[in-house]
């Protein structure tokens, strides 16, 4: 029926067009151009209206821009509001119009008449959508007909008009981010001056943050300033300079130079591409960015730099915890700061979570050209410590360059955290993005057994009873001697891990804890000084050197005569939860440590030699006096073993002589069974059997390989003591047929000791007597004996068989003759 009602409205235009002059709707209809055109215009009845209007310029669209692929009859359907956007209500031909020029359609949206714009390139007219006029002025007695080979598309709102826009990306990713789609959406008029970088301009830790979601007001806050709630229309901006009012508040200034092929800047950014047309507003591309003049207008924070970093967590964390101070602080802090996927606050005890936020914290600006291999630098965290104290952060590089330091160039641990981006500057401090959270320092107890070599100090800690005082004392320096430290002391250490030496184990473990934190690298002062320590009743002496090693003098070594028992550091700073801990590679001894030789002789079981010296009157002076040093040269209960001492002991003078020749009345010689053991290395296990040069402190010995004479308690009877490889050897000066290997050695407290021996020794006269002989003999007379026996034997065989012969009558030939 429609179709039917169209044909003769056709009808009739056709025979009324063969007395009057052609209208656009009559040029329209009589050119086979326009069926599917017309067909369209028809069925949404503007045909009618078209047929109305006094004057008007139509885009009239051939059928080859409609799909070829449809016939008239399936063609795409037209709306109306599509149809009225190909209509202008007005006549005007191609020479009056210019390039870049906007026209008014019949189509109108929330009362604003939608726009069309023009571009003449080389002398050809064509419209939005590349849409081209290929058959121009086509003039009728009430307007004008403009052939275009293609359709036209009303314009969309500006969001959508953004989204079409590739150059147009960022700035439509960021509107979505701020929100602010729904209010251009609904606009009425808003012009909006876009970039391809948005945030050109702005620092990288500032684009950080805005690109994040919960940056969604300062989004808003730098594309409200790009967008005016006017129509500013290219052409419509008046020459010189006009000041527009933004959406965020602040002016924009545009300058129009007419002179200058109408070029118009806005804050000094050159509009580059203008006028594309939505339906609610219109969109200039500036060449740069344009931001607030008030470069702070972000007021760029640490919060707002940790959530551009990926450390929103890290943030929550600090605000749900009562820290979000620190994130908003003018403060210079050096932040350490882990992603959120590397952190997990469940592992932290919830009674530790403050401090341990804390410790990422450092408590001054740090650039990373400051920061140098095994620098400690102070954290906000101080749990376990004095108020005024805080727990360090190790810093170590892995890989130094004499270049510039660069992020690339320098890599960078706190503790155990690694720096995986550039930092970024914030204000006075400065935020350093790591693999991992950091984890606070571990108590002594819990962080000593990671190391191995450690176990004897460990084990000594629990058998003294001292452990948990240790554990909570605040503020410590703990000097932790390694196991091959406590096999130095010999019988000394045998001793003091006895149970019933519980109380001086506990004295010696205490004298190595110093009331005070001495970290090694940067903080303890060169030069002498005497610190207290838990011992409570004795100093230690400290000594950091000019070339910057530092060194414990205990007891015996406090006039530095014998450099063996003074202590290196040879691994310094190991964190704990109290204080630091140093390792060292020697045991200090209290002063007022009282052990005596008969302590070292008990705990080494010589005691044989104990009974024997109790047999004389000696014992007292000898083996409990702490005044005279006396040197004790005692033979294991195996050495006794190999002697017959029964008629020794049931001669008092002869047992006292032997007595006296065991011991020397000097203090214990310098004298170490395990030389070469100094170690300057700073490792988590250092290499301990090299020598440093210069660290003879295990060489130091009065004991040469050609032997030293010793005057021992009998008279005429002296002793010669010789180094060997590995150890010692000490022999009789007038038998030196017979000589003792030196088992092990012990100091005790006045400077005396001990020196465990293989073999008894005797006087020489005594010798002569009681000593067995050299094997070598004892195997030559052995073979003598036996080829003497076997002679007799075959003798003895050969004259009785001849005794017999004879007696039986044999006899031999020979006789006969």
């Amino acid at each position: 029926m429609h179709l039917w009602v169209f044909s003769i409205h056709v009808l009739v235009i056709l025979c009324s067009s063969t007395i009057h002059a052609k209208t656009v709707v009559e040029t329209l209809a009589t050119d086979d151009r326009f069926q599917i055109f017309v067909r369209q215009l028809n069925k949404t009845d503007l045909l009618q209206d078209l047929d109305q209007y006094p004057s008007a310029t139509v885009f009239a669209p051939t059928n080859e821009a409609f799909d070829s692929r449809m016939t008239i009859v399936q063609t795409k359907e037209m709306t109306r509001a599509e149809l009225l956007y190909h209509i202008l209500p007005q006549s005007i031909l191609t020479d009056e119009w210019y390039n870049g020029e906007l026209l008014e359609t019949s189509y109108t949206q929330d009362g604003k008449p939608q726009k069309i714009k023009l571009t003449n390139n080389s002398g050809k007219w064509s419209l939005a959508d590349n849409v081209n006029i290929v058959d121009a002025d086509l003039k009728t007695d009430n307007g004008v007909v403009q052939v275009v080979d293609g359709l036209l598309t009303p314009p969309k709102d500006l969001v959508q008009t953004l989204a079409e826009h590739k150059e147009l990306d960022t700035f439509c990713t960021l509107a979505k981010k701020a929100h602010i789609e729904t209010e251009l959406k609904r606009a009425n008029g808003y012009t909006i001056f876009a970039t391809r970088d948005v945030l050109d301009g702005l620092t990288d830790a500032e684009k950080a943050y805005l690109n994040h979601s919960e940056a969604k007001e300062d989004i808003a806050l730098v594309l409200r300033h790009q967008i005016s709630d006017s129509d500013l229309y290219f052409g419509k901006i008046p020459a010189g300079k006009t000041l527009v009012k933004t959406l965020q508040g602040e002016d924009l200034e545009l300058v129009s130079d007419k002179n200058n092929n109408n070029q118009v800047t806005v804050n000094g950014a050159k509009i580059v591409q203008s006028d594309i047309l939505a339906s609610n507003g219109v969109i200039h591309i500036l060449e740069k960015s344009i931001l607030p003049k008030n470069h702070d207008f972000l007021k760029m924070n640490l919060r707002k730099a940790l959530i551009g970093m990926n450390a929103t967590k890290f943030v929550s964390l600090f605000e749900n915890n009562g820290l979000e101070n620190y994130l908003n602080t003018k403060d210079a802090y050096s932040i350490i700061a882990p992603p959120n996927g590397e952190l997990d606050e469940h592992t932290i005890p919830r009674n530790e979570i403050r401090s341990w936020l804390k410790y990422h914290l450092i408590s001054q600006k740090y650039d990373i050209n400051n920061f140098t291999d095994g620098l400690l630098v102070k954290s906000e965290s101080n749990d376990h410590l004095s108020k005024n104290e805080k727990q360090r952060i190790l810093i170590h590089i892995i890989d130094q360059d004499q270049m510039p330091i660069s992020a690339m160039k320098k890599s960078i641990q706190f503790n155990h955290a690694t720096l995986i981006g550039n930092p970024v500057t914030v204000e006075n401090s400065i935020i350093y993005p790591v693999s991992r959270s950091l984890e606070l320092p571990l108590d002594p107890l819990s962080r000593l057994p990671l190391n191995l070599d450690l176990s004897t100090f460990v084990a000594s800690l629990y058998s003294s009873n001292t452990a948990d005082e240790i554990k909570s004392a605040q503020g410590i320096t703990l000097l932790v001697p390694t196991n091959k430290a406590f096999e130095r002391l010999g019988i000394l250490t045998k001793h003091l891990l006895q149970p019933n030496s519980q109380q001086k184990l506990a004295r010696v473990i205490k004298f190595h804890a110093i009331k005070n934190r001495l970290y090694y690298i940067n903080e303890t002062k060169q030069g002498e000084y005497h610190v207290p320590t838990l011992d409570g009743h004795s100093e230690i002496q400290i000594n950091k050197t000019v070339d910057g090693r530092m060194y414990i003098r205990g007891s015996g070594a406090g006039d530095g005569s014998d450099r063996s028992v003074i202590a290196k550091v040879v691994h310094p700073d190991m964190l704990v939860s109290n204080g630091v801990i140093h390792k060292i590679d020697r045991i200090e001894i209290p002063s007022t440590l009282q052990v005596s030789n008969r302590d070292l002789l008990l705990a080494e079981n010589t005691n044989n030699f104990v009974n024997l010296i109790h047999k004389t009157n000696l014992s007292d002076q000898i083996l409990d006096g702490l005044d005279q040093p006396y040197t004790v040269l005692a033979p294991s209960d195996r050495a006794f073993a190999k002697l017959n001492i029964t008629n020794l002991l049931q001669n008092p003078d002869e047992l006292l002589r032997v007595a006296k020749l065991h011991i020397l009345p000097i203090a214990l010689p310098k004298m170490s069974l395990q030389p070469g053991q100094g170690s300057n290395r700073f490792d988590e296990k250092p290499t301990e059997g090299d020598n440093e040069e210069g660290d003879d402190r295990d060489n130091h010995s009065d004991i040469t390989g050609d032997g030293v004479e010793f005057s021992s308690l009998l008279e005429h009877e002296p002793l010669i003591i010789s180094q060997i490889d590995p150890g010692y050897i000490i022999q009789v000066k007038r038998d030196i047929r017979h000589s003792a290997d030196v088992v092990d050695i012990g100091r005790g407290s006045n400077g005396g000791g001990v020196i465990v021996i293989d073999r008894v020794l005797l006087p020489y006269d005594q010798a002569e007597h009681n000593h067995p002989l050299a094997w070598w003999v004892t195997l030559l007379v052995a073979i003598g004996v036996l080829l003497c026996a076997t002679l007799i034997g075959a003798l003895g065989y050969y004259g009785w068989r001849w005794w017999k012969e004879r007696r039986e009558g044999y006899i031999s030939l020979d006789e006969e003759h």
